[in-house]
């Protein structure tokens, strides 16, 4: 399905870009503030969330499901962190901690797509 192709794009341009800025930030590159490396990251996550709402409502799938509420938490988790990281962390350290918890909680997001599970390290087992 082309949507969810486009969906996945979404995610691997947000995940890279995150990482990339992160290092930037990091390193205390001028390129991180250059106007299209701020506008672009929301432009790609305003399509990646367009494209998450389609999924849900052509697939029929509740925003209450426990494994997409679950991405949904995570997501603002995710984004709490993104903003530490990049805008109110002063030291390097905190910067780089509240980054790499952020890549963490995108870890554990699209692990939770790819099994469909809350707890995706755990494996399912079957019954029957």
């Amino acid at each position: 399905m082309w949507l969810i192709q486009l969906h996945v794009l979404f995610v691997l341009l947000s995940g890279f870009g995150f990482f990339m800025r992160g290092i930037g930030h990091l390193r205390g590159e001028a390129w991180v503030q250059k106007k299209l490396v701020r506008i672009l990251p929301h432009i790609v996550d305003t399509g990646l969330l367009v494209t998450a709402i389609a999924l849900l409502v052509t697939m029929e799938i509740s925003p209450l499901t426990d494994w997409v509420l679950a991405k949904i938490i995570a997501l603002l988790v995710y984004i709490f962190l993104g903003v530490m990281a990049f805008r109110v962390a002063k030291t390097i350290k905190a910067k780089a901690l509240f980054w790499l918890a952020a890549l963490i909680v995108f870890a554990y997001m699209f692990a939770v797509a790819k099994t469909y599970s809350v707890f995706p390290w755990i494996p399912a087992v079957a019954v029957g």
